[in-house]
């Protein structure tokens, strides 16, 4: 009895003493999203490298060559590189996102309601997917590819599109909800 007491006491003390997941600690916090509708705030000519920086952050890789510099975006399977010319401008830009290859479908739930005060409680980060669905029941359509999952609910009053990691912890990266 003495060694069980013992044992659940060191467990209790190592989980007390473990650190509150922290997401600046991953890998993936360096980066950030390539937004579509950024890529398309992109003009040749027009757009500078200062421009560049303040829509996307500073680039994961740069390089410079006689042609010019480059810098190089990526956010888990999206990439994203900005050639700028000797003019200092954006002379061409490549934005390459992640591919989703469709997992499984699901039409139940679509006349159900997606409450908007459980929208707000999803904690990019914190949140996973396991409490999604107990928030808004199985999602309709799962999609996946090397580094994230995405999941798309499909309901009556609007959609919502939650990416999360791909691997067991399933994590909220990102979200977006389209009422309709």
């Amino acid at each position: 009895m003495a060694k069980h007491l013992l044992f659940l006491i060191a467990v209790i003390a190592l989980f007390s003493c473990s650190k509150k997941y922290n997401p600046a600690n991953t890998p993936f916090t360096i980066y950030h999203p390539i937004l579509e509708d950024d890529v398309r705030k992109l003009e040749k000519g027009i757009t500078t490298p200062s421009d560049v920086i303040k829509i996307f952050g500073q680039p994961a890789k740069t390089s410079i060559s006689d042609r010019g510099d480059r810098y190089v975006y990526g956010y888990l399977g999206d990439t994203l590189t900005i050639n700028i010319d000797s003019s200092q401008t954006v002379n061409s830009f490549l934005f390459r996102p992640a591919i989703f290859e469709p997992v499984s479908g699901n039409p139940d739930n679509m006349n159900r309601s997606i409450k908007e005060s459980k929208v707000r409680k999803i904690e990019t980060y914190n949140t996973h997917r396991g409490q999604l669905d107990i928030w808004f029941r199985p999602a309709n359509k799962k999609e996946t590819n090397q580094q994230r999952n995405r999941y798309t609910y499909i309901r009556r009053n609007g959609t919502l599109i939650v990416y999360t990691l791909n691997n067991y912890e399933d994590r909220v990266l990102s979200y977006t909800f389209e009422p309709k």
